[in-house]
């Protein structure tokens, strides 16, 4: 017989202390795997023990201890435990204003994109990771954390960042970049493929082969996700968990529950219950 395995599950969020519209997470897991999805932020990850599988850049990865991960906002990618060991790792989620401004101040130019998935800098990870424990233990200055954070953070941007143009982009780019905003801005609609299409003024065929081809998810999925991260908003300002729902264009309360939590790994009163 197999040995019984103990589930390990253990999610946190906190803000930390700055005045910045930055959010950490932290997750201890064994068992579970995070839909594909994407964050509205810029997101810096640490592991910090065991294997983690990846999704990021169109395929899958292995990260282990120390590793890195910086993800752009709206980039799809999932994650997974490698083993029964599983991983415990912080994520901090950057508002896109955050690291705009920090990059336009020092390097003159806001329009900021990372060019690896992934980096493996032993002195970067030890002082986020500095940063992040003594944070979350309130053991840290809202000065000495702000300063070391920016100083950090500019490390990261030298190294993995590049700074782009909408006028770099192809014509298959802008057509999805175009449906994602006709999605952001129709989110709690009941919206269909022939809405999409029509507004880029092609086949819904052609339009599902390539925003697949290009955003790496289903328009369907990335709706669902886009209605999550809308959810969060409204969780963390203490909306009812009920007119959240119907709010962002789930179909009731359990429809949302079961999206929440394949992409968050928290129910939605398990995530309000950290920012109320």
């Amino acid at each position: 017989m197999g040995k019984n395995i103990d589930i390990i599950h253990n999610a946190k969020f906190w803000k930390p202390n700055t005045e910045e519209k930055i959010t950490f997470f932290n997750g201890h897991f064994n068992s579970f795997e995070f839909d594909k999805h994407a964050h509205e932020e810029y997101t810096i990850s640490l592991i910090h023990d065991g294997n983690m599988k990846g999704f990021l850049d169109g395929f899958s990865h292995h990260f282990q201890k120390s590793a890195i991960l910086t993800i752009n906002p709206d980039e799809v990618h999932s994650c997974r435990t490698d083993n029964e060991e599983g991983y415990n790792y912080t994520s901090l989620y950057f508002d896109k204003s955050v690291l705009e401004k920090l990059s336009k101040d020092e390097f003159g130019s806001k329009d900021i994109y990372f060019n690896k998935f992934s980096l493996f800098n032993e002195k970067i990870y030890k002082r986020l990771a500095y940063l992040v424990f003594k944070d979350e233990k309130k053991e840290i200055s809202k000065l000495e954390f702000e300063s070391n954070l920016i100083e950090v953070l500019k490390e990261i941007v030298l190294l993995n960042t590049s700074f782009t143009s909408e006028n770099n982009l192809s014509n298959n780019d802008k057509m999805v970049l175009k449906a994602k905003e006709f999605m952001n801005d129709n989110f709690f609609l009941d919206i269909c493929l022939d809405d999409i299409s029509n507004e880029l003024d092609i086949s819904k065929y052609h339009f599902l082969r390539l925003f697949k081809e290009k955003a790496y998810c289903s328009p369907h999925s990335y709706l669902m996700n886009r209605r999550v991260e809308k959810a969060k908003q409204f969780l963390q300002k203490g909306e009812t968990i009920i007119n959240t729902a119907y709010a962002c264009g789930f179909n009731d309360q359990s429809h949302l529950h079961r999206r929440f939590k394949s992409i968050i790994g928290l129910t939605p009163k398990e995530y309000q219950k950290f920012f109320n």
